[in-house]
């Protein structure tokens, strides 16, 4: 196996800026490869054009300095140091080398994946498990490749949307999943016998990475048929714009901020006696979500916590 030099790079000072032009540095110096560390602040006052679910991170983490790995072949260790110090002003940048065994990363990838059991029929399954897996015959498998993680099953607020799915749908029902990210909740609502579903996402690489997890689907008789008819479908949106279906379902995993800016645009789409799933909510942000739902003609019919979590299903409330 290739043996590789690492060289480790510690910075006190939270600032993007500062990590970009160090890892330039880096890769000027000859840097095979740079990987970034505790860098929870990265995007910190950037906009979060797309309204993905953060990360948890804990206070230990959160306080962490700033880590660069650097991989290199055969490099002139105190050069490179000189040459990466050289370029940032009035930062003490602190090295450290270690000599590492390359891995097969795949390997250990594809092993941090497992089948996640969202409730007792839903099951989330990594595409390279398929045959692998001894399913019971009432059990309903999605198959994906994380391999860009939109979307794995994994995180309680993907738990939560299909478990409410599961629990408000009777079958035939019309879905719309805005922020649909790699397709999970459209396709478990395919599953559940929706007779139509279409799934949004302002970024055109979950779009396209859904589009990719719907052939993986090959196994399910009730989404090759809606694929059939043309009535699956992915597509780049921004929240419901220029949407004007009427639908029985809308589900909306995304942040909080952006989860009110939904609203008034789900009510002329939702029937009377259609849910609202939402997700992607802090337990401290619920409330502000429930208020604005409130305001904007919805009422809370369901709340379920998990693991800091919230869930919520609304309707639109009776007119008086």
């Amino acid at each position: 196996m290739t043996q590789w030099i690492q060289l480790k790079v510690s910075l006190d000072l939270k600032d993007p800026n500062l990590t970009e032009w160090v890892s330039y540095q880096l890769f000027e110096a000859g840097a095979q490869g740079v990987d970034l560390n505790y860098a929870y602040d990265y995007l910190e006052g950037h906009d979060n054009l797309f309204g993905e679910i953060p990360l948890e991170v804990k206070d230990t983490d959160q306080q962490h300095s700033v880590e660069l790995l650097a991989y290199f072949e055969d490099p002139d260790q105190a050069q490179v140091e000189k040459q990466v110090q050289s370029q940032v002003d009035q930062t003490q940048l602190h090295f450290t080398w270690t000599q590492v065994q390359e891995e097969n990363w795949q390997e250990k990838w594809m092993a941090f994946y497992q089948p996640e059991f969202i409730s007792r029929y839903l099951v989330i399954v990594p595409d390279w498990m398929r045959y692998s897996l001894d399913l019971k015959a009432d059990q309903i498998p999605i198959f994906l490749d994380p391999g860009v993680a939109f979307g794995t099953g994994n995180h309680p607020t993907t738990q939560l949307g299909g478990q409410a799915l599961e629990i408000f749908m009777r079958g035939g029902e019309r879905v719309l999943d805005v922020g649909t990210g790699s397709g999970i909740l459209a396709f478990i609502a395919a599953s559940l016998g929706a007779s139509q579903v279409a799934g949004f996402d302002l970024d055109p690489q979950a779009v396209a990475s859904a589009q990719a997890n719907l052939t993986l689907q090959n196994h399910n008789s009730l989404i090759q048929d809606l694929e059939a008819q043309g009535k699956i479908r992915f597509a780049v949106n921004d929240l419901l714009a220029g949407v004007d279906q009427r639908t029985d379902i809308i589900v909306a995993n995304i942040l909080p901020h952006i989860l009110v800016n939904l609203f008034d645009q789900a009510y002329p789409l939702l029937t009377d006696q259609g849910y609202l799933i939402l997700g992607g909510i802090l337990e401290e942000k619920a409330d502000f979500v429930i208020q604005a739902m409130d305001q904007h003609g919805f009422k809370l019919v369901q709340r379920t916590d998990l693991k800091g979590w919230v869930g919520l299903v609304a309707q639109k409330k009776e007119e008086a």
